[in-house]
């Protein structure tokens, strides 16, 4: 690791792990630890555990855990150098740059800067030139606040070829960093680049974060040939279909309600947040995504649609409450007058309004009845039917049963379709889906796993006593699973120096190996019982390791005597092989009993 391993404790201990989890999951107490839902996977029982004392995290359902900077590189989809930063920055501890070798860490923070860069620009180009105030007259025309404008860092990009080149060059960025970032475009002759926005407002799109990670820019001319909106290109900090445009600003809003207003653009949502409803998130005109409903999933459980009043606002709505549905969330809709969207909603009718209709949603049964009413296809016995059929496939991915079956009763009493009927076909059309529930049995780890995992216990309850004792009979050679064998072998080399090794270090060191943090953070949030008796436990397990060896041995003989008499040959020699082991396994056992006792206190 580039910075020192003294400066990674340094920021973990200014660092609280229950305030930082806390701004994604709400967590009670109970005993020593704090529980919630999982932020990483579908569930309606808390399993997720966090221990405040030995700073760590663990969920039982999924297996996801780790220390203060897995969960930020896990939540926010960043590195283990940017969760470090990060958090550095929030406890306000200065960090050492970056070694020039580190090429990856370097793009990422280079892009970060250039698009930083950019955002300054653009706000500059908006308010402090003539063609900008042109496009702030614009928004102020539309009864956009000053404030709202500079929350979102609105900007402009000025309708020239190289305006944001020049200025980078000037500021010495590089044009192939403006590159990577996505804000210019190498030119089809010859050579150099050119600015990918021009003549456009721009929207900076932030990560959950705070960081920004590309743009939004709409044409402000109406003979404009090229689209309305371009967004950046997809780049190493930017996947549109994994973020939402708002969700920075809108976090907190959305934890207070245990609620969000899902919309459809930049404007929608600084239109929600001017009008106080701070909860909003928009889907930048993009159709949903499976990843940006799993997004949602970890700030709250229930998403009203508020979608455009014309067909294809409907059409998107209803693609929209399928993934949502699919992911875990309850969703509601509010559907709007056709030729309405969230902004003019609100600019013209109020934000009394808006929480009227937030007031008097549709649920997913009504809200399709209602559209095929519209249609005409809800007049026929087979509309019926058909009604019923579509209807259900969309019920049919509601994750939890109680409401699927409440729904099916809706539907059944609206369209005239016995409830039996509905339920039998549901069955056939959720045949062979996944539940996502947790297993009612969990696999049963070998004696062997067992006696690895109780002593990388007593180790890490506490090292200084039990190494000496423990290392003194095996070594790692000795450890079979692969996770094991790793953190067994940093324990031994760390007794072997004579250096602590504390399971925070381990976590520390291991921040970029999920598997193994998911293995070290179950060892932790299973601790040996205070009742188990210490002493024994480490013989026994020590006992199932070393005689493992000579079982082994004694197994390849037996199948060695079993072929012999098979082939009716002489197994004298097999026979004497097996005796001698067996007394070999009789004196191993001896001589560790008797150095047990005399090194532990039993």
């Amino acid at each position: 690791m580039r910075i020192p391993e003294e400066k990674i404790a340094e920021i973990r201990e200014a660092t609280d792990i229950v305030d930082v989890i806390s701004q994604h999951v709400t967590l009670k107490k109970r005993g020593k630890s704090l529980i919630g839902l999982c932020p990483f996977h579908t569930e309606k029982t808390p399993s997720f555990s966090v221990d405040p004392v030995r700073g760590f995290y663990h969920c039982f359902g999924c297996g996801a855990g780790g220390n203060v900077f897995t969960f930020v590189m896990q939540m926010e989809k960043v590195s283990f150098p940017e969760a470090l930063r990060s958090l550095a920055e929030k406890a306000g501890i200065a960090l050492p740059a970056y070694r020039q070798d580190d090429e990856a860490i370097k793009e990422t923070e280079a892009q970060y800067h250039a698009n930083d860069f950019a955002a300054i620009f653009f706000q500059k180009c908006l308010t402090e030139t003539e063609e900008g105030n042109k496009a702030l007259n614009y928004f102020l025309g539309r009864k956009f606040i000053r404030k709202i404008i500079e929350d979102f860092k609105i900007g402009y990009a000025p309708d020239s070829w190289d305006g944001l080149l020049k200025e980078g060059q000037q500021a010495s960025i590089r044009p192939e960093i403006l590159k990577q970032a996505g804000l210019v475009i190498p030119r089809k002759e010859g050579e150099g680049y050119y600015d990918r926005f021009r003549g456009r407002l721009m929207f900076p799109i932030f990560n959950p974060s705070g960081r920004i990670v590309g743009f939004g820019g709409r044409t402000l001319k109406k003979e404009e040939k090229g689209p309305k909106y371009l967004n950046s290109p997809e780049t190493m900090i930017y996947q549109k279909s994994r973020l939402l445009y708002g969700l920075f600003q809108s976090k907190s809003g959305i934890r207070r309600e245990d609620r969000a207003i899902l919309v459809e653009g930049y404007t929608d949502l600084m239109r929600l947040h001017q009008c106080g409803l701070d909860y909003g998130v928009a889907t930048s005109g993009t159709a949903l995504t499976e990843d940006q409903a799993k997004l949602l999933y970890r700030y709250t459980k229930h998403i009203t649609l508020v979608f455009d009043g014309d067909s294809a606002g409907f059409t998107a709505a209803l693609r929209g409450m399928d993934i949502l549905l699919s992911a875990g969330l309850h969703v509601e809709i509010a559907p709007l007058l056709e030729g309405t969207d969230p902004d003019t909603f609100l600019r013209d009718q109020g934000v009394e309004a808006m929480e009227g209709l937030l007031k008097s949603t549709l649920n997913l049964v009504d809200f399709r009845l209602n559209q095929l009413q519209k249609s005409g296809k809800l007049t026929t016995p087979r509309d019926k039917a058909a009604a019923a059929r579509t209807i259900l496939d969309t019920i049919s991915k509601v994750q939890d049963p109680l409401e699927r079956n409440l729904m099916i009763k809706d539907l059944s009493e609206k369209v005239g379709v016995k409830e039996s009927l509905l339920v039998r076909q549901i069955r056939r059309t959720r045949k062979g889906v996944h539940e996502d529930v947790q297993e009612m049995e969990k696999t049963i780890s070998s004696a062997r796993e067992i006696a690895e995992q109780n002593l990388l216990k007593l180790l890490l309850e506490n090292g200084e006593n039990w190494r000496n004792k423990i290392f003194l009979f095996v070594n790692p050679v000795h450890f079979r699973k692969k996770e094991a064998r790793i953190l067994i072998d940093t324990l031994y080399e760390s007794y072997l120096q004579n250096r602590a090794s504390d399971s925070k270090i381990l976590i520390d060191r291991f921040n970029e190996n999920p598997h193994i943090t998911k293995y070290l953070s179950k060892l932790l949030a299973e601790p040996i019982h205070e009742d188990v008796d210490r002493s024994q436990l480490g013989y026994d397990c020590l006992l199932t390791l070393r005689q493992e060896e000579i079982h082994e041995k004694i197994r390849q003989v037996q199948d060695k005597i079993r072929s012999a008499k098979s082939k009716n040959e002489d197994d004298l020699e097999y026979r004497k092989t097996y005796m001698n082991l067996k007394s070999e396994l009789t004196q191993m056992k001896k001589e560790m009993n008797l150095a047990w006792k005399k090194n532990v206190e039993i």
